[in-house]
């Protein structure tokens, strides 16, 4: 006969006892309150792809963003962050000025720059309600704490 107690205690050891700890400081005080979930729209502007598998794992039954709340969504009209990946080229500079208008207020933007010393990228534009900077590749759990202090001040 098999006992299933040490599956769930596994199960909860991976989920449940981490910290997930922000390596940034929100640069605005975000005082804007948001209902019930925090969805997020993803926009991928001329990062490496380390950052997209770094976002995919925050899916992963390791992290469950869904069980804070956090979903990721399709459309920009229905998000409250946007998170850019990486320094836009400039091609992409105009999609990224569509995407921003498209958004409802009140809403936020995250970027995350994966070459910060990269002389042939754009720097980034003028963005509105620009709260958070991350460099490098952040692990998942660097990006979900950023992701739950954002939700934290969102339920002030």
């Amino acid at each position: 006969m098999i006992k299933w107690w040490p599956l769930y205690g596994l199960r909860r050891k991976l989920t449940e006892q981490k910290k997930y700890i922000s390596p940034v400081k929100l640069r605005n005080a975000t005082t804007k309150i948001f209902h019930r979930s925090l969805f997020i729209y993803i926009l991928d502007a001329g990062s490496s792809n380390a950052l997209n598998f770094e976002i995919n794992a925050l899916e992963s039954p390791q992290y469950n963003i869904h069980r804070f709340g956090i979903y990721f969504t399709d459309s920009p009209r229905h998000a409250d962050v946007l998170l850019i990946l990486g320094r836009p080229a400039k091609a992409m500079l105009e999609p990224l000025k569509e995407t921003i208008s498209q958004f409802p207020e009140p809403f936020y933007i995250i970027t995350i720059d994966d070459f910060p010393d990269h002389p042939g990228l754009m720097d980034y534009p003028e963005l509105p309600n620009h709260v958070a900077a991350l460099t490098g590749v952040p692990s998942p759990s660097q990006i979900l704490g950023l992701l739950l202090d954002i939700s934290k001040t969102k339920r002030r």
